[in-house]
């Protein structure tokens, strides 16, 4: 038996959930606890692994130890936490210990609904580094099958930032997680960690008790609970090790040093006493200087039923921090930040009290006494306005310059090179490689708080000697070192035919993808514009062959902007010629661009006009055919132009023949994309010299069509 304490707390929870009351009744937290309709596992470590959740008929009978040495599992007295029996040890001192505890997989385990997810813990060490097998310590995990990481939930600490970390995966490759402000762990310090998932608030809740049950933190998102649903796994609950043995990649970095007591999990939402919950605050966007106020949203509701939310603050700086009382019915609430001056930052965050008293931020870091300060920030912009301008004419030995209106300051971790092979002027950026350089360092990249747009418009030359897929031209990470997420994106990316130009931008869990489908062709120039426009939500790329000749576009709609960092998570830099990179070689490693790259225009406005007047209907390329054209002007002297249309990437062979079939000159004689194509002749042979005057042909070959026109030269 635990205590009188456990006694007289089940007598107290009995009394207090009869009927309707159930629903109201502020739940004890932290136990000892007993079983109800709603508990699927209770694990009270008194002196064995028996599951008391056990006789519902729906989970095991007791966890299972797994360890190489059983006198690294045993019991003691929960001496730091009251009311407490035993509680279990796992000692991980040593990468030969592998010591943890498993609980039987069963459909009670695979979690799908509303939730909660309790366990005390005592952690003694813990690793700092990912080569550490103690870096992330699992209290409570049930992992993936295919890889661990790919668990139902999961509830567990991270030693380097010293926060802990709960959540869940959704078969769409989501992780809907909370993580708690850093320095919240101390070694050998006893904390109660509760997960909840609450699908009829659409929110999750990750709270953190001391010894004493007193709440240290308590941070809070929503989710959508009809898309986003958990994962579900095959493999047993980990407690003390993400698991899973089974598995190819089993986990490495996660063994758990230290006690773990009174495990819990219930299908049902505890009533436990908290704070309000607060989410949804308006994320930060950059906003333009002409408007009169910025409106600031956010979702308050109490934690506990039966209680209600009494004050919602907005705190906003500028100068110096004032506060606005924001107004609305729970759970919605929304307050204006006054009008502000271009280039200004403004940081803010919202507060919410309940009927008690009770009080919480968001961020939750907000007012924090451990941590730095944190706040939600947006700077306010001029709209309409072109933003970078790199035309790469500075040359050798120097660093390229902003020519934009706001002169930003262009960084490169080393020294760029050049080409005198350049579409406009006379040099154009050189992305090479180098001998013994395992991460070039020849790339440009710009930091500034106003290059995150809600809309935007990307216009560039660029000529590849080298199409590896993924590839990043131009990345403008939503966070610093994210080499996946962007504001907006230049890429090569594989497709039917080979590798073709993708423009793309995150809005928040997935991408808005326009993908050229065509190959590129190697040492080709293209121009590139990739435009936005927030006010009839399309999205359009378009390409232009090395006469500046559209052959492609295509268009969508998508009515949710671009995500552009915020607080906690400020934009990387802009880089020009390569995204975030790691100097590990690993899966994630992404190759840099190689080739050139030329007159990178950016402006935060739709400036070239391609989204204008398009429905977001626009086929993904023009439906092209062979055509051969007559020549112009014929008859001609000196030179006459001969156009060509392909309907795919392809080699075409375009020559010149006398009356006598003899050939006269090659003009094309090369690898083209689809689209329109032209030629000229100035009335001479391959050696250079001027041929007469008379009747000459053209024929094209390209694939399995041929065509041949006749024209005339006169001298």
């Amino acid at each position: 038996m635990k205590s009188l304490l456990y006694i007289l707390s089940f007598a107290l929870l009995a009394m207090l959930c009869v009927g309707d009351l159930h629903a109201q009744a502020i739940e004890p937290i932290g136990g000892p606890y007993t079983v109800d309709a709603h508990t699927v596992l209770l694990l009270h470590f008194d002196g064995d692994l028996t599951n008391a959740a056990a006789v519902q008929g729906q989970t095991a009978a007791a966890a299972t130890p797994h360890t190489m040495n059983p006198a690294k599992i045993f019991f003691v007295p929960n001496g730091g936490v009251s009311g407490m029996d035993q509680c279990v040890r796992l000692d991980n001192q040593s990468t030969d210990d592998s010591t943890y505890l498993t609980v039987a997989d069963t459909p009670a385990v695979n979690l799908s609904g509303s939730w909660t997810i309790e366990a005390w813990a005592n952690i003694f060490t813990f690793g700092d580094v990912a080569s550490d097998y103690r870096w992330v310590p699992r209290v409570v995990m049930k992992p993936g099958n295919d890889v661990f990481w790919h668990p139902n939930y999961w509830l567990e600490m991270w030693g380097d930032n010293r926060l802990f970390h709960a959540g869940f995966y959704t078969p769409d490759d989501q992780f809907v997680s909370l993580t708690t402000e850093n320095n919240l762990f101390k070694p050998g310090d006893w904390v109660h960690l509760t997960f909840i998932r609450d699908t009829t608030r659409g929110i999750i809740v990750l709270m953190v008790h001391d010894k004493d049950r007193n709440l240290k933190s308590m941070i809070s998102t929503s989710f959508n609970p009809n898309t986003q649903v958990p994962r579900f796994t095959p493999e047993p609950i980990h407690i003390g090790w993400g698991g899973a043995a089974d598995i190819a990649e089993p986990s490495g970095d996660s063994w758990l040093d230290g006690f773990v007591d009174e495990v819990r999990i219930s299908n049902v939402v505890r009533n436990f006493a908290g704070p309000p919950v607060v989410t949804n605050v308006t994320p930060p966007v950059n906003q333009p200087n002409t408007l009169t106020s910025y409106p600031i949203s956010a979702k308050a509701q109490p934690l506990n039923a039966g209680r209600s939310i009494s004050k919602v603050m907005l705190h906003y700086y500028v100068t110096q921090w004032d506060s606005v009382e924001m107004t609305g019915t729970t759970p919605n609430y929304s307050a204006p930040i006054p009008g502000q001056s271009y280039a200004s930052l403004v940081k803010y965050y919202v507060s919410a009290v309940d009927d008690e008293g009770k009080r919480t931020t968001v961020p939750t870091t907000a007012e924090s006494k451990i941590n730095p300060p944190t706040y939600f920030e947006f700077y306010v912009f001029a709209p309409n306005v072109q933003i970078l301008a790199l035309n790469f004419e500075e040359g050798p030995g120097h660093i390229p310059t902003d020519k934009s209106p706001g002169h930003l300051a262009v960084t490169s971790p080393g020294q760029p090179d050049f080409s005198t092979d350049a579409k406009e002027g006379v040099y154009s950026l050189f992305m090479q490689p180098h001998a013994g350089v395992y991460v070039d360092s020849n790339w440009c990249e710009v930091s500034s708080p106003f290059l995150s747009c809600e809309e935007f418009c990307m216009d560039v030359w660029i000529n590849a000697d080298s199409a590896l897929h993924a590839t990043r031209i131009i990345h403008y990470p939503t966070a610093a070192g994210d080499w996946n997420n962007n504001n907006y994106e230049l890429s090569l990316r594989g497709n039917a035919k080979g590798i073709g130009i993708m423009a793309r931008y995150n809005k928040g869990g997935s991408q808005v993808n326009l993908q050229d489908t065509n190959a590129v062709v190697l040492g080709k120039w293209y121009h590139v514009i990739y435009e936005r426009n927030k006010t009839n939500s399309v999205a359009a790329l378009e390409i232009r062959d090395e006469n500046d000749a559209p052959y492609y576009k295509q268009t969508t709609i998508d009515p949710a902007p671009p995500v552009m960092g915020g607080s906690g998570t400020p934009p990387g830099a802009l880089r020009v010629g390569r995204g975030y990179f790691t100097f590990d070689p690993s899966p994630w490693y992404v190759a840099p661009y190689r080739g050139k790259i030329d007159n990178f225009q950016l402006y935060n406005y739709p400036a070239r006009g391609i989204t204008v007047g398009v429905d977001g209907k626009t086929p993904a390329t023009t439906p092209w055919k062979f055509e051969l054209s007559q020549n112009y002007p014929n008859p001609f002297n000196p030179t006459t132009k001969i156009t060509f249309v392909l309907p795919a990437m392809m080699k075409a062979e375009l020559v010149v023949y006398d009356l006598l079939g003899r050939k006269v000159k090659t003009l094309v004689n090369d690898a083209l994309h689809a689209g329109p194509h032209s030629a000229t002749w100035d009335g001479t042979n391959d050696r250079g010299n001027a041929v007469s005057s008379g009747v000459y042909f053209y024929r094209l070959v390209a694939g399995d069509f041929v065509k041949v026109q006749k024209m005339t030269l006169t001298r």
